[in-house]
C-alpha cells in the first residue's frame, strides 16, 4: 500500500513538472514567434519600398517606357523633394492649357526630376521650394520639355494629395559605418588632392558591400549628401594616372550581390578650412546618419576620418 502511495505521488510530481516545462516552452515559442513576425514584417516593408522606389526611379530615367510598368495609371504613395516653383506648361497640346506643374526629385535620382501636376491641389496648399512631400499620385505619361537647357522626357505624375513632411534629426547617430538592409558602407580614409582642374577636392575612400539581391551602384552616389557652408558639394574628376590614388579603389561600376569592394569619390571643396558635413538618408528622406569630416591638410597621406 505504501509503495502504491509513493508511486502515485511521483506520478503527480512528474505530470506537474511536464506541464510546467510545456508552459515555459510555449511562452518561449510565443516570444520567438512574435519577434520573428516583427522582424519579417520590417523586412517585408523594406523589400516593398525597395521595389516601389526602384521601379519609380526606372520610370523617371526612362519615362517613355512607362506603359510597360506596373505603375502606369496606378495610384502610388511615395516621398520626393521639391525643387523650384509651380509653373504653367506652355505647349502646343491644348490639353495642357491651364495645367500647373512643379519638379520633384527622388532620393535615388537627384539629377532627373519628375513633373508633378498640381492642378487637383488647392493653390493655398501648393508646396514651396525645398519641401519634402509625401505624395499620392498616378504616373500617367511623360512631357517632352526642357530642363537645365536640355530637351528631356520627364515623367508626368498627376497628384491626388500631397503632405509636407517635417523630420526631426535630434537622435541621428554619428558613425562612419552606415548599414541598412540593402548595403553597408564603411568610411575608411580621406585625403585632400587637386582635381583635373587644379582645384582642391576632398577624396573619400570607403568599403561598399552590396547586401541586396541584385547588382547595385554605390549608394554614396545617391543617398549620401556632402555639404560645406550649407552648399552641397558636387563630384569632380581626378586624373586616372594620379599617383596619390589608391590603385585598388574603384570609382565607377556596379557591384554584384553579396560582393564588397573598396571605392573612392572626389568632391569639389568650397574652401580648405571648413569641415564637410555628411548626411545619409533613406528613400523617404529620413536622415540615418551624420558625420563631420575635417578637411585640414596633413602631411600623412590618407587621413583617418
Amino acid at each position: 500500500m505504501k509503495n502504491r502511495y509513493l508511486f502515485g505521488l511521483f506520478l503527480l510530481m512528474g505530470l506537474f513538472l511536464l506541464g510546467a516545462c510545456s508552459m515555459i516552452t510555449d511562452e518561449k515559442g510565443s516570444v520567438s514567434e512574435t519577434s520573428n513576425t516583427k522582424k519579417n514584417g520590417a523586412a517585408d516593408k523594406v523589400k516593398k519600398n525597395d521595389k516601389l522606389y526602384g521601379e519609380l526611379a526606372r520610370n523617371v530615367a526612362s519615362p517613355e517606357m512607362l506603359k510597360h510598368s506596373e505603375q502606369f495609371n496606378q495610384t502610388i504613395h511615395f516621398v520626393a523633394q521639391v525643387e523650384g516653383e509651380p509653373q504653367q506648361i506652355e505647349s502646343k497640346d491644348d490639353t495642357l492649357n491651364g495645367e500647373w506643374y512643379i519638379s520633384v526629385f527622388l532620393m535615388r535620382n537627384r539629377n532627373t526630376p519628375m513633373y508633378l501636376n498640381l492642378s487637383a491641389i488647392k493653390k493655398e496648399n501648393w508646396p514651396k521650394n525645398g519641401d519634402i512631400l509625401r505624395i499620392k499620385g498616378t504616373p500617367i505619361g511623360y512631357l517632352y520639355t526642357s530642363f537645365n537647357n536640355e530637351r528631356l522626357n520627364l515623367l508626368d505624375v498627376e497628384a491626388k494629395t500631397i503632405e509636407t513632411i517635417e523630420f526631426q534629426d535630434e537622435d541621428v547617430p554619428a558613425n562612419k559605418i552606415i548599414e541598412t538592409e540593402q548595403y553597408k558602407i564603411e568610411l575608411t580614409n580621406t585625403d585632400i588632392l587637386s582635381d583635373t582642374f587644379e582645384e582642391p577636392c576632398l577624396l573619400i575612400y570607403y568599403n561598399f558591400k552590396n547586401k541586396g539581391e541584385f547588382r547595385a551602384i554605390s549608394p554614396l552616389k545617391t543617398y549620401f549628401t556632402f555639404s560645406q557652408k550649407n552648399e552641397v558639394l558636387a563630384t569632380t574628376i581626378l586624373s586616372s594616372d594620379n599617383e596619390q590614388l589608391d590603385s585598388k579603389a574603384l570609382n565607377r561600376g556596379a557591384l554584384e550581390a553579396g560582393e564588397e569592394m573598396l571605392y573612392y569619390e572626389a568632391f569639389k571643396l568650397v574652401d580648405t578650412t571648413t569641415p564637410v558635413n555628411l548626411s545619409v538618408y533613406d528613400d523617404e528622406y529620413n536622415r540615418l546618419n551624420y558625420v563631420e569630416i575635417s578637411v585640414k591638410r596633413e602631411e600623412k597621406k590618407g587621413d583617418s576620418i
